[in-house]
């Protein structure tokens, strides 16, 4: 049997305490927010049995709908971007896909072509950012509940609306037919996250940990691994922290768009600035938005092996998915 029964009906627990939740919402025009709700669970049809789901047991529920005008006409331009040399709109490209999500999975599927050049490209990873493997299934009309307890459920929302307040104090009844997805805010967040030096290169595309960070997020890593950037040329392999000093008889520097080559660098959303993470570290502040992860190199990265695992714990922030 499932854990379904760990969801607990709502109203199975009369008198116990609860406070309003802190949601990230997206709609289907492509808006994201931050808003509290008072609801406790939102009512879906898991498995042809009506069941709520408690917000405080889950961590995002992505709507199956299908996509609106705006996202159909954001999918259809999107994939040929992502197919393009333009690593900036590449990326963008890539980000607003994830977030449509499941409506992407039939254009996506469409799209792939019978050839042995899928690694390292971005859009062959693009659909397992949409869809894990263990969620997949036939029927890709079902939307995809993901629980706290590690629990993927495959379902039909039923519920109609969400009543929510946002941060300036408006209220707002959000229609389900508009909503793309929810997150529950948690306190804390803790990933093991493997990233690898070729598919993971930055001049590849950026490692979605799946988190999105609110103003009041604070990130702590510790990254363990060694890479190299150039087979068995030792003066090109380094730890998290990146080569120390130029890498060969050509290079007149360490560093590469500020940052050493082979070191752990992140950004918040695609169109943030790369910052440094190495082998340690711990910050509060950094921008709102959805977290990524890339080992630092220049375009002559084919000859990448190596994978840094990274341990990160990360407050008040909104998990989305698994690292992809």
């Amino acid at each position: 049997m499932q854990t379904v029964i760990l969801l607990l009906l709502a109203h199975g627990l009369a008198g116990a305490a609860w406070s309003a939740q802190w949601l990230l919402v997206r709609d289907t025009s492509g808006n994201t927010i931050e808003a509290q709700t008072a609801a406790v669970s939102v009512r879906v049809n898991h498995q042809d049995k009506a069941v709520d789901l408690r917000l405080d047991q889950l961590l995002s529920l992505h709507n199956a709908a299908p996509a609106s005008e705006a996202e159909a006409a954001r999918i259809a331009a999107g994939i040929p971007i992502i197919l393009s040399d333009d690593r900036k709109a590449r990326d963008r490209a890539v980000e607003e896909l994830t977030a449509i999500g499941l409506p992407a999975i039939t254009p996506l599927l469409k799209a792939y072509k019978d050839t042995d050049q899928h690694e390292p490209r971005p859009l062959y990873r693009l659909f397992e950012r949409v869809i894990p493997s263990r969620a997949d299934g036939f029927d890709r009309t079902l939307s995809l509940a993901r629980m706290r307890n590690g629990d993927l459920l495959r379902v039909r929302i039923a519920a109609e609306s969400l009543d929510v307040t946002t941060a300036g104090g408006e209220k707002k009844t959000l229609a389900w037919a508009t909503i793309r997805s929810i997150a529950v805010r948690q306190t804390s967040v803790q990933k093991v996250i493997a990233v690898h030096s070729l598919r993971h290169c930055m001049q590849i595309e950026y490692l979605d940990t799946g988190l999105v960070l609110s103003g009041t997020s604070k990130v702590d890593a510790s990254t363990e691994g060694f890479v190299r950037m150039s087979w068995d040329t030792d003066s090109w392999a380094s730890d998290s922290n990146g080569i120390q000093k130029p890498g060969g008889p050509t290079y007149k520097s360490n560093l590469f768009e500020g940052h050493p080559f082979g070191s752990l660098i992140g950004r918040v959303t695609s169109s943030g600035e790369p910052f440094f993470l190495g082998k340690k570290f711990s910050k509060a502040g950094l921008a709102a938005g959805r977290l990524q992860l890339a080992v630092n190199d220049n375009r002559h990265w084919q000859n990448n092996i190596g994978t840094f695992t990274t341990t990160m714990t990360v407050t008040n922030a909104y998990d989305l998915g698994d690292a992809q």
